[in-house]
């Protein structure tokens, strides 16, 4: 499931570009900007991003900041704890939410 997961995101980002290249290219923009080391360092903003992702039940957006994270150094456990703060708020909700963090992890850490 996590690959369908990124081959939608690239399909889904790919018609954005054709249907609205100035707004996509601005959300890019924001992005690029918004995620670069700045007081926080960027492994701390790709932990930050997978605790929302998972705390809005986004399974494209945990996919795309676990893969992001990944990238960039960010080890397996520190991605567990910053999902689990979803827990926090959210209960036993939150909990089964854990499920689509284990599904990516299982795809880029043995």
């Amino acid at each position: 499931m996590s690959e369908q997961r990124h081959i939608e995101i690239g399909q889904l980002f790919k018609q954005l570009e054709e249907d609205f290249p100035e707004e996509l290219g601005a959300f890019k923009e924001l992005s690029r900007v918004l995620e670069r080391d700045g007081s926080l360092d960027r492994k701390t903003k790709d932990l930050i991003l997978i605790a929302l992702a998972v705390g809005v039940r986004c399974e494209k957006c945990i996919a795309f900041h676990i893969r992001n994270a990944v990238m960039n150094g960010v080890s397996k456990e520190q991605i567990l704890e910053a999902a689990m703060l979803n827990v926090l708020f959210r209960g036993g909700t939150g909990v089964m939410d854990m499920h689509v963090v284990y599904e990516e992890l299982y795809n880029h850490f043995d």
